[in-house]
């Protein structure tokens, strides 16, 4: 094994330097699929009841919102729409 040139606190610093520099230098698109990715492996294991859980305590409408979008049912899509818009406005 190959002797460190830095204690463990001064490795940390490392780490959190080259993690600096490497989102520097993402675009936006970039950090936004990164983040996606990540939060899709958090989310990939769940089982529908656990998912539904999960977007409740985010949001105790937003299920009610997706589930008929994502099914494809008549008139989802203008829903989905105007909860975004009411969303935005909230902000």
């Amino acid at each position: 094994m190959i002797k460190s040139l830095f204690t463990k606190e001064q490795l940390q610093d490392l780490r959190k330097e080259f993690v600096k520099f490497k989102l520097a230098d993402m675009t936006s698109e970039d950090l936004f699929a990164y983040i996606r990715d990540i939060m899709m492996n958090e989310l990939i294991d769940l089982e529908e009841d656990e998912l539904r859980d999960e977007m409740d305590e985010y949001d105790e409408n937003l299920y009610e919102v997706l589930a008929p979008y994502v099914l494809d049912e008549e008139g989802s899509y203008e829903v989905l729409q105007e909860f975004l818009h009411d969303r935005q406005e909230e902000w």
